[in-house]
This record gives C-alpha cells, sequence and structure tokens, in this order.
C-alpha cells in the first residue's frame, strides 16, 4: 500500500497541464456569473440565455468582488481500510475429541476474525470559506469531516453443542492450541467480541489564485478563460481511533471442579495527526458545469498510542477473585504505549458541479484519502501465548514472555462518494 502515495503523487500532475498566452479579462452580469466556491471558475458563456443590456454599475469583473464567501455541506458515503485480526474464535464438528476442538490446523472453522469493519460508512463533510480582496487572489478556508463510528459485533453461547473456541498458538508445545468456550460435559459459556472504528479530519488553509479567467495573476500565461488554478497552503489535522473488545463468561460442567470465569481482553488503539498541508486546485467550467480537480499531501507528525488490558475473575464458590490477564492480553503486553513518528497524508478529489441558480450549486464528487502510517487494533495482538501465565499464572512461572508487545503499523485509505451543495453570496 505504500505505493499508493507515489500513484497519487503522479495523478496529481494532472492538475496542472500547458499554458498558452493570456488574453484580457471578460466582464459578465453578477446575475449571471456563478462562481459558488473559491475553485470554481465563472462562465465565460454564461447560462443559456443571452445576457441582457446591464448598466455599468451592474458590470463585475470576472473573479471580482461578486460571491466573496462560500459554504459548502456534503454527505459522504465511503469505505475504509478493514481491520485485520487473527482468527478469534472458532467451531469444531460435534464428536471432535476435547484437545483438538478449535484448533485451527485440525478441522476448525473460524467463527470471527480476519477482515472486520469493511462495511461502507456514511459521514459529512463541511467547508466554509472566503477571499480576503475583491480581486479574489488570496482567500482562507476550513474543512470538517467526520464518518459516523462503524461496528463488527459478534456473540456465540453454547452449552456444548456446538463447540466454541478461542484459538492461539501455544508457546510451550510449539503447536496451535485452544481455549474451551463450550464443550460438551466440561463448559458452557458465551463469548462476546466488538470491534470499532471511527474517523475525523479538520483543516484550515490559504489559497493563491495562480491563474483565472484567461488572466495570468502569479503564472507567465493562463491556459483558457474557462479554467482557474489555486496554490493551497495550510494545516492538517487526522486522527484515527480503533478498539477491540472481546469477553468470555464461563461455567464449569466439572462436577469436582465447579466454578464461574469472566475472562476479559481489550486492545486500542488512536492514531493523531498534525502537520503542514501544500496542493493545488484546478478547476474547468462550462455554462452551467464545473469539473473541480485537488491535490494535497500533509506531512507531519503522528501521534500512535496502543492500550492493552486483560483481566479474569474466578469464582468458585468462596468467592470472586480477580487477576490480571485474560488469554491474549497478559501482564507480558498488558500497557500503554506511545510513539511519535513522520507521516504523509496524501488526498486526491475530483468534483462535478451543476449550477442550479446564481448562488446554488449541486455538487458530485470522489475523495481518496491515505495514511501512510497507522497502528491498528488487530494488528497489535500477538496469537502466541504461554499457558503458564492463564490466570492463577503458574508459580514458580517457567517458558517463554509471550504474549509479547512490538509496535506494528501499516497504512490506512479512506475513499468513496460525496453528494452536496453549495452556496455563495
Amino acid at each position: 500500500m505504500r505505493n499508493l502515495t507515489s500513484i497519487i503523487c503522479t495523478i496529481a500532475f494532472a492538475i496542472c497541464i500547458t499554458q498558452v498566452t493570456a488574453r484580457e479579462p471578460d466582464y459578465l452580469s453578477e446575475e449571471l456569473v456563478d462562481d459558488p466556491a473559491p475553485s470554481f471558475a465563472s462562465y465565460q458563456e454564461g447560462f443559456d440565455d443571452p445576457a441582457p443590456q446591464l448598466r455599468d454599475e451592474q458590470l463585475v469583473y470576472v473573479g471580482g468582488p461578486a460571491n466573496r464567501w462560500w459554504a459548502r455541506g456534503e454527505y459522504l458515503l465511503w469505505a475504509t481500510d478493514g481491520l485485520r485480526t487473527p482468527p478469534l474464535a472458532t467451531t469444531s464438528p460435534n464428536g471432535t475429541a476435547q484437545p483438538a476442538a478449535g484448533v485451527l490446523d485440525q478441522g476448525a472453522t473460524t467463527l470471527f476474525g480476519g477482515d472486520l469493519l469493511t462495511n461502507s460508512r456514511s459521514g459529512g463533510r463541511i467547508r466554509f470559506g472566503t477571499w480576503l480582496g475583491d480581486l479574489r487572489r488570496f482567500g482562507v478556508e476550513a474543512e470538517y469531516f467526520a464518518l459516523g463510528d462503524i461496528n463488527d459485533n459478534f456473540v456465540a453461547t453454547s452449552t456444548g453443542d456446538p463447540i466454541v473456541a478461542r484459538p492461539f498458538f501455544n508457546a510451550l508445545s510449539n503447536a496451535q492450541d485452544s481455549e474451551l468456550v463450550a464443550f460438551p460435559g466440561i463448559v458452557s459459556g458465551t463469548f462476546t467480541a466488538n470491534a470499532q472504528g471511527s474517523l475525523q479530519s479538520a483543516g484550515v488553509r490559504m489559497l493563491w489564485n495562480l491563474c483565472q479567467s484567461g488572466e495570468p495573476i502569479w503564472l507567465d500565461s493562463c491556459e483558457r478563460s474557462e479554467s482557474r488554478l489555486d496554490l493551497l497552503l495550510g494545516y492538517r489535522f487526522l486522527r484515527l481511533d480503533e478498539s477491540l473488545q472481546m469477553r468470555e463468561q464461563l461455567t464449569s460442567q466439572l462436577v469436582n471442579e465447579p466454578g464461574m470465569f469472566d475472562i476479559n481482553d481489550s486492545f486500542t488503539t488512536r492514531n493523531e495527526f498534525h502537520g503542514g498541508e501544500i496542493g493545488l486546485s484546478r478547476t474547468e467550467s462550462y455554462r452551467r458545469w464545473t469539473l473541480d480537480m485537488l491535490f494535497k499531501i500533509a506531512f507531519g507528525n503522528v501521534r500512535e498510542s496502543v492500550s492493552i488490558n486483560g483481566s479474569t475473575v474466578i469464582d468458585d464458590g468462596t468467592g470472586p477473585q480477580t487477576f490480571a490477564g485474560g488469554l491474549l492480553a497478559q501482564r507480558t503486553n498488558i500497557g500503554d504505549y506511545s510513539r511519535d513518528r513522520f507521516a504523509l497524508i496524501p488526498e486526491l478529489g475530483v468534483t462535478i458541479g451543476y449550477q442550479l441558480t446564481p448562488r446554488w450549486q449541486a455538487n458530485f464528487g470522489y475523495t481518496l484519502i491515505y495514511l501512510d502510517r497507522a497502528v491498528r487494533a488487530g494488528e497489535q495482538i500477538d496469537p502466541t501465548v504461554n499457558p503458564n501465565l492463564l490466570p492463577p499464572e503458574l508459580v514458580p512461572f517457567t517458558g517463554p514472555l509471550r504474549p509479547e508487545f512490538s509496535f506494528v503499523e501499516n497504512g490506512f485509505w479512506a475513499q468513496g462518494m460525496s453528494f452536496g451543495l453549495t452556496y455563495v453570496w
């Protein structure tokens, strides 16, 4: 996925193409000039109807003082990079021997785990900005978007039929193994799991108009009168939060070993990015239609944070006892960890606009965002476990200190469609 950054940067060069000789600016009626956002070029040909005769005070320079403020609201329908985990719950056919029940390489089937949080997500994005002068050569814009929380939930309850287990790799035997949740005559119980993710981002940027309406401003020449090119410089914030919670509630069916068990594992991650941003916005216009092309890249610091917790409560009839550690979260990896890393966030966007009225425009677009470094909740799980650590811990302890923690990072992408309205005044 790291090659995705290079691919996006290559596509960005399409925003700036060839240049030709500049021409004199056009003058249009304020009623016919439709400029609903900073990157929307005014239409040199106006709407379909011929322009009426105008008084001098009605003439407005294309790109001039009219429509200095803009606001856009959008509904987002996006997909995001899924959460990858090891198998977290398994089952085996009825009649499977206890040592093989739920064991991955002995005929077990995965019930939960693998790729999670893969469904599409709804969200919203707002943009608000203004030009700082009548010539609209410098402006400022603020933006915020958020996607609704996404969840994957799983529940398995059994008195022993079907078999339910939690798989792991046994560090002592160096082989696949499992912890039973439900098995005939031994244990009955419930396993629940919840994976959750959220994404939000904000930014503020300055706009420098390089070329508009056929008039070169900072460039030597402009391509043609229906185009506009803006340079973007600003600040970007992005936060990606994920969590994975697992719980077992077990009741022993063994007459000589009664008891109830409440076992919990928790893996939580946060990636918080702050950095500078640079980009280009290009607009092509024809009558009521506009095509906006956007490329930005942010560079800065991402704070990667991981929190791992686990606990076990055992009640053998004499009163509950609480121990640190569950199954995949033990004293060897429980804790709060954080570090700072340099990261990049390229963004590519394409938006088609249609002018409904001189002040309202309908928009339909596509956006792709990529964070090249992120810690994900499922990837912080070490599936190798030393059974001597399972509460109550064997004393004296022997064997390797597993599970262990080490930062595992990967890229994260979000992409999808947007549907919105823009208003200018």
